[in-house]
């Protein structure tokens, strides 16, 4: 900013060309703007050039920053003279006019300025979802899956309790999406292991169900009325002893447990065998069975059969 630009500013306590002076009193700065151009200048004015002597006063500092004051007429060579503390010796210009405030900018002025301002159209974005009508198959291929020794690999993947795999060793699985009233989301995941039994990272693929355009609500049907048998005096309905999946003893992780706590420690997420299948748990879990609460929202990650 040249000194005669300055100096009218100075002077008349005011902005020229479109531009305002700004007074940001949090940090006590100075600036101009432009509301038409949306132009924005940094600068120092006598009033900051003062309020950055007297900084450096009250702290010890060794010296100011100012800018421009190669261009500057003396006004703000002044300024930080009187901020130090320098006593005047013989007064050529009356600072006192100088040492003004500009516009204080409140959340109204801003609002205003942003509502005066041209509005720009922004263009659209394309979106493509993939969503499955229920009842459909599909098929899930681990085939795109890699290893940098081109080792031989084997396939695990993990299926909501909703959906059956005739195969959940192969490759490709091909399932059949249960018909849904409503939008639903079914998360698969993906364990691959190659022949030294190194494990991959877990892929998870969420497919989402949801029922045909043109599906009609069907009425809703009277309600059957529930029979409950009554087990026969003879009957024995007690528990056995080995209530607990067939395939337990070859499981590679201990059962689960209703009565256990799991996941109490954070950041120790323990792994359970259940049905056939291995479990991690996500957070603090009790009671909740792993099969049943695996999916989108569940306490449970199925890491696939064993």
């Amino acid at each position: 900013m040249t000194s005669f630009i300055a100096t009218w500013i100075w002077k008349n306590q005011k902005g020229r060309n479109g531009f305002n002076v700004y007074t940001d009193q949090v940090a006590d700065a100075d600036y101009l703007y432009s509301p038409e151009s949306k132009l924005f200048l940094s600068l120092d004015t006598p009033r900051t050039v003062k309020a950055k002597g007297e900084y450096a006063a009250k702290l010890g500092l060794g010296g100011v920053f100012t800018w421009t004051i190669d261009q500057d007429n003396g006004v703000l060579v002044n300024a930080v003279r009187e901020g130090l503390g320098y006593e005047i010796e013989s007064e050529v210009i009356d600072m006192e006019p100088f040492y003004f405030e500009g516009i204080n900018v409140e959340k109204d002025e801003e609002q205003s300025d942003s509502d005066d301002a041209q509005k720009v159209n922004h263009a659209p974005k394309a979106a493509i979802e993939l969503m499955v009508v229920g009842g459909s198959t599909v098929q899930l291929s681990g085939a795109g899956s890699s290893d940098e020794d081109n080792d031989e690999l084997s396939f695990s993947w993990g299926v909501p309790s909703q959906i059956d795999v005739a195969d959940k060793t192969a490759e490709i699985i091909e399932v059949v999406v249960p018909e849904v009233s409503e939008k639903t989301a079914f998360q698969f995941t993906l364990f691959v292991r190659d022949c030294y039994n190194e494990p991959s990272s877990q892929q998870r693929f969420v497919l989402t169900a949801v029922p045909a355009l043109s599906q009609v609500q069907p009425e809703p049907e009277e309600e059957e009325e529930i029979i409950v048998p009554v087990p026969d005096e003879e009957e024995d309905t007690t528990p056995a002893e080995d209530d607990t999946p067939a395939d337990d003893k070859t499981s590679p992780y201990a059962q689960w447990d209703a009565s256990t706590v799991y996941g109490a420690n954070w950041g120790s997420f323990e792994i359970v065998s259940w049905k056939g299948h291995n479990y991690q748990v996500k957070w603090w879990s009790m009671g909740n069975q792993p099969d049943l609460n695996c999916g989108v929202g569940g306490a449970w990650t199925d890491l696939g059969a064993y």
